[in-house]
């Protein structure tokens, strides 16, 4: 070797590194926003899909609730109507059973009412 190539030698050898250098900067940026940009891709579409199911949860809970409430509604309904049934059924056996009996009627409401008199006013 020369003494011209020697000297030229590691300059040529310190750019070529330097380039080297770049190009591997470069590839490994890239890699980096293709993983990067690959990453959100994978995150907006779990994000997306996560609020679909979501908001399908919901709707099935709100129709749950929906037909449980209705459910609930038409019982009581039907519960009261039969209350409210057997309360005319009573009263109108009252009614007879006053007609019928007005004396034994008076003394019961009479006895009923002094006996409650009697609770009332206790202390």
């Amino acid at each position: 070797m020369t003494q011209k190539e020697t000297t030229h030698n590691p300059a040529e050898k310190l750019e070529s590194s330097q380039q080297h250098a770049k190009k591997a900067l470069e590839t490994t940026t890239a890699a980096a926003r293709e993983i990067a940009d690959s990453a959100r891709f994978v995150a907006q579409s779990a994000y997306r899909e996560s609020k679909n199911e979501l908001s399908a949860a919901a709707s099935d809970m709100k129709h749950a609730a929906c037909a449980t409430y209705s459910s609930l509604a038409d019982q009581t309904s039907e519960v009261a109507n039969k209350w409210c049934e057997r309360a005319t059924e009573l009263e109108l056996e009252l009614s007879e059973h006053v007609r019928e009996k007005p004396l034994q009627a008076l003394g019961v409401a009479f006895g009923v009412g002094l006996f409650l008199g009697i609770l009332l006013n206790r202390k």
